[in-house]
């Protein structure tokens, strides 16, 4: 069967369309036609796989890391990257408009990534085995089926030069890959390198490290962190567990904007630290001076912080505390006394805040889920003026945006490339009232 792929899917996949039904093809690019077989037949969609490429598309490449791009981690390596700038905008007015409405003339050029390639400076990656080795590698988009991958492209050349030390000394050891009937076994390995300093948290099961390995994985150069982190569940879908540290510091002190700032081992932090300083930069551009600003799901604090001057009172909100004491120990640090920080639900803490004094201005980044409907509802019961809301996901912010829009005028949408060769996609949105102030 033939097929012309008209466009791109929100997964990076193809589309062609059949009998008007969409057929999603991975690995196809818009403009290009292929001999296909139908893998999956539904009554609304269909699923494909290019069996042979006919007609080619001028901006297709060759994948810096072939592994990395069939295991699903960089679903567009084979895409040149100004076109990848150019699918991935489309893709955000889509979502924008299918979900919320939002008119596509309010989204902004695309921001495009200082670093096109080896950009990451982290990696959560599950072990296997290959050829009786230890290996790491992802798990193929959608499945349970281990990729081992032994080159990296995204990876920032100090993250690559650390992890391929870290599994040299790892297959020197006599640790093996989890095993979920005994609950033993190594089962992610996390790594971040920011600046030149280096964590490593080991996701092992009910597994003692020895002390011989503890002390090789610390000599590396620029290692300042050696974590482990015991999770044995036979079902999860997080990472951590129970996490202790066993050489070197709890945190690293990283700089942005000025800040000085201290990262425990799990605490987030945004995997491309020059396009994040370029992303947090716009955003304390787009808040008002104000009174009173509340920041709902804050993290380390970082934009809390950097909007230190935009009101004469801060307050930041995070429902993780291990977060929320590296807020609060980056406010003392840097010491900003007009900024504070709660561990708390965002929406509870936002309604709590506006009791002791009105906010009247909003900063939220909320994880891929987007806003709850208990936030929304705050919000919109609110006499909050502004809202600047930091997306990573199109999708929800679509959703969000449909209700928020019953108060609130949407102003712009300025989207920021903060993974390339990926579908992913961040925006910072800013609403206003209606009515104006």
């Amino acid at each position: 069967m033939k097929a012309e792929c008209i466009k791109m899917g929100i997964n990076g996949e193809g589309i062609a369309y059949i009998d008007k039904t969409p057929v999603f093809i991975p690995g196809l690019l818009p403009g290009e036609t292929a001999e296909i077989e139908i893998t999956e037949d539904n009554r609304s969609f269909k699923r494909g796989k290019a069996v042979r490429i006919i007609r080619r598309s001028p901006h297709r490449r060759k994948p810096a890391s072939e592994e990395e791009y069939l295991s699903g981690g960089a679903e567009l390596a084979i895409l040149d990257y100004e076109q990848q700038l150019y699918w991935k905008t489309a893709l955000l007015e889509e979502a924008l408009w299918k979900y919320g409405h939002v008119n596509r003339k309010l989204v902004r050029a695309m921001h495009a990534s200082p670093s096109p390639t080896a950009y990451r400076n982290e990696c959560k990656l599950p072990v296997g085995l290959k050829d009786g080795k230890l290996v790491m590698g992802l798990y193929k988009t959608g499945s349970n089926h281990f990729i081992p991958v032994t080159h990296f492209s995204t990876h920032t050349k100090e993250l690559e030069e650390i992890r391929l030390q870290v599994l040299e000394i790892l297959q020197r050891s006599k640790l093996k890959p989890f095993d979920i009937k005994t609950g033993h076994g190594l089962r992610f390995v996390v790594i971040r390198c920011i600046q030149g300093q280096c964590q490593l948290t080991l996701v092992t099961g009910k597994d003692q490290l020895s002390q011989t390995l503890i002390d090789e994985l610390a000599g590396i150069a620029q290692m300042r962190t050696v974590a482990q982190s015991i999770n044995d569940r036979r079902k999860t879908t997080g990472i951590f567990g129970s996490t202790k540290i066993l050489a070197g510091d709890e945190t690293i002190r990283i700089e942005l904007h000025g800040l000085k700032l201290q990262l425990s081992v799990e605490s987030f932090f945004q995997m491309n630290t020059e396009q994040a300083e370029q992303l947090y930069g716009m955003v304390i551009q787009k808040l008002d001076p104000c009174d009173h600003l509340f920041e709902g799901y804050c993290g380390i604090g970082t934009m809390s912080l950097m909007a230190k001057d935009k009101a004469r009172k801060v307050t930041g909100a995070e429902f993780s505390e291990q977060a929320v004491i590296n807020a609060k120990a980056n406010a003392e640090m840097n010491r900003v006394p007009n900024v504070t920080f709660v561990c708390a639900d965002s929406a509870e803490a936002f309604r709590n805040a506006g009791k002791a004094r009105a906010v009247d201005c909003v900063l939220v980044d909320p994880p891929r889920s987007g806003m709850d409907d208990n936030m929304i509802s705050a919000l919109l019961g609110s006499k909050v003026k502004r809202i600047v809301y930091v997306s990573c996901n199109p999708a929800t912010l679509g959703k969000n945006l449909k209700e928020l829009k019953k108060a609130y005028d949407i102003r712009t949408v300025i989207p920021y490339d903060m993974f390339p060769d990926t579908p992913l996609v961040e925006a910072v949105c800013v609403l206003e009232r209606t009515g104006g102030r």
